[in-house]
């Protein structure tokens, strides 16, 4: 029954109370979607623009902001020895992209372009300790990838054994602190390769750049006008989406993650749909005696946090001999105490004259279950399959605390590893999280029609 019967919704009262409820849900609709802009507006963005936490990427519309992030993807801070007028504050890329009439005023006076290329040329006659690079783990980890191929004989070429390919970082080798060795002369070769990529595309200026600026300034300049102007908007969608590549990269290509993933969810919500409704049918058909008790004891789970039942859960998987298996993932959520207890008032508030008729007709209890009941609890049933859907899917602390085995890890799992490996990289992080939410947004959907039939029908009984 409706709050507001159809015959008093054109009275005053009315009319302001329903403006009320709009307004708060359009409200909680905004503090819902805010965030979510937030976050795919800083996973396309860089190590400039990142900290602004911006519903939107300004760099869409501004070719100033373009031009900045084309220079800090090219220099790891602001090239002061090339633009000696910019202000004295401008220290770190943060800093720059907090000035925005500044950044406008640069723009406008950054000069001419060359008319050559000269200036690469110039860079191709250098020796490679006198170029610096700036890189990123995107970088690194294709190179060094494609060198050597396994991780097995680049950690016999390399002194310090690695657990992925992107952990690899040149850090001292860029700061001209490490010692000579096989590292160092792959850090050698990394930027040559970068300069030839340059020269093959026809670019006038590739990351890597003469260590003294100063006595290169006015070419430099000339040059990064004229690659951003014939490459600008190529360079940007390139930086934009750079982000989704290493994560797609991460995530979707580390042994059988997506297949884990898919295997894990499937098989939760085949068991979810199984023994859930099949315990609240027999806590609602068969009246036992100690059917409040049962019902108490299911809530009673929902009292201890995750936190607390993990160490007690982890001992019984152990013992049981399933750790590293999907069993360890699939058994501790096969059923839900508030999934029992939520379908169990929903059967309570069948009609009995449905299974009346049923036993006269002599259907059998398998019969009436699968024709009758469960048909009828489709929007209950969809709201739960969606709950053990997100449950599964999303849940990466008790996946990796009972599944130590890399081959047994899921998608949840590799995002948790690929926040801590690019902490220093919030971007990509953000790219991450985008990419796992989009299944989650999907089910929900698809599902959205179920879930609002699951929540108004039983207020209707």
């Amino acid at each position: 029954m409706g709050v507001i019967l159809p015959s008093e919704r054109k009275t005053l009262k009315a009319r302001v109370f329903l403006a009320l409820v709009y307004s708060v849900l359009a409200l909680g609709a905004a503090t819902m979607a805010y965030p979510f802009a937030v976050m795919i507006a800083a996973s396309m963005s860089s190590n400039y623009d990142y900290q602004r936490h911006s519903p939107y990427l300004r760099a869409w519309a501004s070719p100033a902001d373009r031009y900045m992030r084309f220079l800090a993807g090219i220099f790891r801070t602001f090239p002061r020895e090339v633009f000696p007028e910019a202000p004295e504050h401008w220290t770190a890329w943060e800093e720059v992209a907090k000035d925005r009439e500044g950044v406008e005023k640069l723009f406008r006076n950054r000069g001419e372009s060359a008319g050559d290329n000269s200036f690469l040329k110039s860079l191709a006659q250098l020796d490679d300790r006198e170029l610096a690079c700036n890189y990123d783990a995107r970088d690194v980890a294709g190179f060094v990838k494609a060198r050597y191929g396994t991780l097995d004989k680049l950690n016999a070429a390399w002194p310090v054994p690695h657990r992925s390919f992107f952990d690899v970082s040149f850090a001292l080798e860029s700061r001209g602190r490490a010692t000579p060795g096989a590292k160092l002369d792959d850090w050698y070769r990394f930027q040559r390769e970068y300069l030839q990529r340059a020269e093959a595309r026809g670019d006038f200026v590739s990351r890597t750049m003469p260590r003294d600026l100063a006595a290169h300034a006015s070419a430099i300049r000339q040059a990064l006008n004229a690659q951003f102007e014939h490459h600008g908007w190529r360079d940007f969608l390139l930086g934009a989406f750079a982000n989704y590549r290493l994560v797609g990269d991460y995530l979707f290509l580390r042994g059988r993650a997506f297949f884990n993933t898919i295997v894990l969810v499937a098989l939760s919500l085949l068991a979810s749909l199984t023994v859930n409704p099949l315990a609240a049918y027999a806590l609602s058909r068969f009246r036992m005696p100690g059917t409040e008790k049962i019902i108490l004891f299911l809530l009673a789970t929902m009292a201890f946090p995750a936190a607390v039942t993990a160490i007690p859960g982890f001992l019984l998987i152990r013992d049981l001999g399933l750790l590293n298996t999907f069993a360890a993932l699939v058994l501790p959520g096969v059923a839900s105490g508030m999934g029992i207890f939520i379908l169990k008032g929903f059967f309570d508030a069948l009609p009995r004259e449905l299974y009346e008729a049923a036993a006269i007709d002599g259907a059998g209890e398998w019969t009436v279950f699968a024709r009758i009941t469960l048909p009828m609890t489709t929007p209950i049933l969809a709201v739960n399959a969606l709950n053990s859907f997100i449950h599964a899917y999303s849940s990466w602390e008790w996946a990796f605390l009972v599944c130590q085995s890399e081959s047994h890890w899921t998608l949840a799992v590799w995002m948790y590893q690929l926040s801590q490996t690019f902490a220093h990289q919030p971007w990509c992080v953000m790219a991450g999280f985008v990419l796992v939410s989009l299944p989650t947004a999907a089910a929900f959907l698809l599902c959205q029609r179920a879930i609002l039939r699951g929540i108004v029908l039983p207020s209707m009984k």
